[in-house]
């Protein structure tokens, strides 16, 4: 299920923008020019699969918070300009969803996003009717069934939440229900705890974990099952490229997980306790990045934030490797690892940068170029 086209119109900064996706995506730019907006519009889509869009949105301070805040100008969605839309083309389908605000004076909660509309396309049919596999509007849905039938959704919806979170009986819609798992799937990583109270740093019970958890908090069960089950070659070579004459292997306790570090020239194994944050973070990278299960989409928030310099090239290296299983996003403001992910794979390149207010593309770089 690659992602052809991401779409966001009115969301933060992004007042109407489309990028057209490769194999391998690096959005870069200045400090403030929208990149992590890209980021989080596009975790968003996630959150709707997954049943969360009102938590996510909350999580970013609100609506209010979340809608873009300039003028409108020409072009603009005309019915209701304060209505925020993402839109994904996939390999065989495509989904929007429109969120606006909620009624005022009718409810205190006036943060609570509202979902007005939400479609369902099959790709290829210029989203004609016939391709319409599910349409919602406010409270009320049409989906197509098991027998191509076009029937109501027998359930009055909660119009702060995607119909994705609310769908029961997924099996008499499978189209609809395979793009939510679908979609349910995709990774985010953009920090991870790396504080002296994050469970990164502390013994923690190892269950078999082939992928990392979005906080890192799984890492040593995580960094064990790839060791067991995954590229373990990729996985050393690109650790000693990072950190020569070390050596990180998983301790067990009891039933209990933690990272361990042997180094020349210290006479016993440092605990993860004793991790600089730059070291955690870059194994966290690496496990999530040669998951032996890896997702079809994963999207990765400035992964060279507090790493030392010295561990750009195996990072570029990781990025990839891991793109030859894996359609990656990968937000950055380093030039320098740009240019060394690029020395090793095409990648498609969006350059941002803000102007009034608003993001704009500087300059694209296509893989297929």
């Amino acid at each position: 299920m690659t992602i052809r086209t991401i779409t966001i119109q009115g969301f933060r900064s992004v007042r109407n923008m489309t990028l057209q996706l490769s194999q391998l995506n690096i959005v870069s730019g200045p400090n403030g020019c929208g990149k992590s907006n890209l980021y989080k519009a596009v975790r968003l889509l996630h959150e709707a699969a997954c049943g969360r869009l009102s938590q996510a949105i909350a999580e970013e301070g609100g609506i209010q918070k979340v809608m873009w805040a300039g003028g409108q100008r020409k072009g603009d969605y005309k019915k209701d300009p304060k209505r925020m839309i993402l839109a994904v083309e996939m390999q065989d389908h495509e989904y929007q969803i429109e969120i606006g605000f909620p009624e005022p004076l009718i409810s205190l909660f006036a943060l609570d996003p509202l979902v007005k509309k939400e479609m369902l396309w099959l790709s290829g049919y210029q989203r004609r009717p016939v391709s319409l596999l599910m349409e919602r509007v406010n409270q009320a849905a049409f989906l197509k069934n098991t027998d191509d039938e076009r029937i109501a959704y027998p359930a009055s919806l909660t119009q702060e939440d995607s119909i994705f979170g609310q769908l029961s009986d997924p099996h008499l819609y499978p189209e609809v229900s395979q793009i939510r798992e679908q979609m349910k799937q995709w990774r985010f990583y953009h920090e991870f705890a790396v504080s002296s109270q994050s469970p990164m740093r502390v013994p923690q019970v190892g269950i078999r974990s082939p992928v990392l958890s979005h906080d890192g908090a799984n890492l040593a069960a995580a960094f064990e099952t790839l060791r067991e089950r995954g590229q373990t070659e990729t996985l050393y070579e690109v650790l000693n490229a990072a950190f020569p004459n070390s050596q990180f292997y998983v301790q067990e306790m009891g039933g209990r997980f933690q990272m361990m570090m042997k180094c020349d020239g210290i006479l016993r194994p440092l605990e993860s306790s004793e991790f600089s944050d730059g070291t955690l973070r870059f194994l966290c990278l690496a496990v999530a990045l040669l998951s032996p299960r890896p997702p079809r989409f994963m999207a990765l928030n400035e992964p060279e934030n507090s790493l030392h310099p010295d561990l750009l090239p195996a990072l570029a290296l990781l990025i990839a490797e891991a793109s030859r299983y894996t359609q990656l996003w990968v937000t950055s403001h380093s030039e320098a690892l740009v240019e060394m992910i690029q020395a090793h794979t095409a990648i498609t390149h969006y350059l941002l940068d803000q102007k009034d207010g608003e993001t704009i593309i500087m300059e694209c770089q296509r893989a297929e170029d």
